[in-house]
């Protein structure tokens, strides 16, 4: 029970700006409790409707339980029937999806979990709106269509956490890079006149770079046009910064090597507390015997 409320302490309260950590933590959460399924299956027995000119899609299979109900991924025959309608005529057609034959109150429960969580981890004036919505499923994608697509304060956000990172000369580059390529993704992804493009996401990342790899990098990179760029990938300019690192053979950490100065030994055997205690009476001794001769003349 313990371990299990220390992992929802890990889902940030979804207040509407933070909506890509949000999912991404509830949704952990939730593939973590074997309950992730019901986001996107439907219920057993249900059936929707997709007016489409286009293939009917095919329904996920629900995940088979030991407990009850009739476990398999038989599709209901409306759905076969209504792809042989649907192809004969050129026309878009309703297309049925019906899920797939499960039990159904082992869908339910994990439903209400599902709910649960997600009711538990947003904001009160969020709640309000999916307070009436009876599936996991509709929950989620309500909040998405609401919050998913991020404004231009979250944009901005982004953008200032990607350039306020900095790879350490010190340390593995590759965990900084990671982040700033993190930063820039959401930023590309939260619409088509928001994306940036790859030489320019290159030049963010060099423009960090520690000076002795920035030398190599840079030499490296400028052999290639522009449009050579949108074949590349950030993962690969990492690539190229962490072998540069490696074969520079890594910057040890200044902390490293005083605990390595302070580790040294020193030759031969410790001294004894005795010993010391000796050798400081003996440097006392002369300050002793000129302080009691004066005391002797005067008697």
């Amino acid at each position: 029970m313990s371990s299990r409320s220390s992992f929802m302490s890990t889902i940030p309260e979804l207040t509407g700006p933070n909506y890509t950590l949000w999912a991404s933590k509830s949704k952990s959460w939730l593939q973590s409790q074997g309950i992730a399924y019901v986001l996107h299956i439907l219920k057993p027995g249900e059936i929707q409707i997709i007016r489409s000119s286009s293939p009917a899609p095919t329904a996920p299979a629900a995940p088979a339980r030991t407990t009850g109900g009739t476990t398999g991924a038989a599709a209901a025959p409306g759905a076969a029937a209504s792809d042989d309608e649907g192809s004969d005529a050129g026309s878009p057609s309703p297309h049925f999806i019906a899920a797939a034959s499960s039990s159904v109150a082992d869908w339910e429960k994990d439903n209400d979990k599902a709910m649960g969580v997600i009711k538990l981890c947003v904001a009160q004036a969020i709640g309000v709106k999916i307070e009436n919505i009876t599936t996991a499923r509709v929950m989620w994608d309500t909040l998405k269509n609401l919050y998913g697509t991020p404004g231009a304060a979250e944009i901005f956000q982004n953008f200032k956490r990607a350039m306020n990172v900095e790879i350490p000369r010190n340390a593995h580059p590759g965990q900084a890079i990671d982040l700033i390529k993190m930063y820039l993704t959401r930023i590309s992804d939260a619409g088509a006149n928001t994306e940036i493009p790859m030489y320019l996401q290159y030049m963010i990342v060099i423009n960090k770079l520690p000076p002795d790899i920035y030398a190599y990098i840079i030499a490296r990179i400028t052999q290639d046009d522009v449009d050579d760029f949108e074949h590349e990938t950030l993962d690969s300019l990492r690539t190229h910064v962490v072998n540069t690192w490696e074969a520079r053979g890594g910057k040890k950490s200044q902390s490293a090597n005083a605990t390595r100065t302070m580790a040294i030994k020193r030759k031969g055997k410790p001294p004894v507390f005795e010993e010391q205690q000796q050798q400081r009476l003996e440097r006392q001794r002369p300050r002793t015997w000129q302080l009691a001769r004066p005391w002797k003349t005067c008697r």
